[in-house]
């Protein structure tokens, strides 16, 4: 079972933010498969694991993730 400290913790939450919301879950889940192949993990594995898998994961547009889908559709309605 993998057990991360809250730094790692963090970084992993932090790399599956740019991750689109609907392919999030499977990010995370590889993520965790693929940290739990090291004996060790700390920050470095961590961010070096979570770099790799997102050039596989569909990356969304930082405004995407901001803002509500209510406030997308009124800013393309403009």
């Amino acid at each position: 079972m993998l057990a991360l400290n809250d730094a790692e913790f963090a970084a992993v939450m932090q790399a599956a933010g740019p991750i689109h919301p609907l392919q999030r879950d499977a990010f995370l889940k590889a993520l965790a498969v693929e940290l739990e192949r090291y004996p060790v993990v700390g920050p470095g594995v961590v961010h070096r694991c979570a770099a790799e898998l997102q050039k596989s994961f569909g990356v969304v547009a930082h405004s995407e993730t901001l803002l509500a889908p209510t406030h997308r559709a009124r800013q393309a309605g403009r």
